[in-house]
């Protein structure tokens, strides 16, 4: 939270709720009604009759207007998540293919007893420290 005026002081309200994130109308009766529905009809749901029951659970008017934006809002932000997370595949499998034939190619030189360059090891290494994930 943030005030504009120097004169301002946050009351204990502020203080207490900084950093607590809010959460709305549409989160809370998703979250009632997922539970609902785990004690009513345990096994006998999907998402989409949670989702439609806490929609539904709303009252007319700006809260359910409000939902039906940030339903929007997530929707688009899932769509590009996701794009994101192809993409990222892409470079992966890429990376992989690339790592494979270097590893071919030090399997080759390992085999015959010779050298193997200090570049086709940095070149390895470069590869598979991000695809272990401990590349920084």
């Amino acid at each position: 939270m943030t005030f504009d005026s120097a004169f301002e002081q946050p009351d204990e309200f502020d203080v207490l709720t900084t950093g607590v994130p809010s959460v709305s109308p549409l989160q809370t009766m998703f979250a009632w009604a997922s539970e609902h529905l785990r004690a009513t009809r345990p096994g006998s749901f999907d998402v989409e009759d949670i989702g439609r029951l806490a929609y539904e659970s709303l009252p007319e008017g700006e809260e359910r207007d409000k939902a039906f934006g940030e339903l929007l809002y997530t929707y688009w932000e899932a769509s590009l998540a996701d794009e994101a997370t192809l993409a990222h595949s892409e470079t992966l499998r890429e990376q992989r293919q690339e790592l494979r034939e270097l590893l071919g190619r030090f399997q080759d030189l390992a085999e015959s007893s010779s050298p193997v360059p200090y570049a086709l090891l940095a070149d390895i290494a470069r590869l598979s420290l991000p695809l272990m994930g401990s590349a920084s």
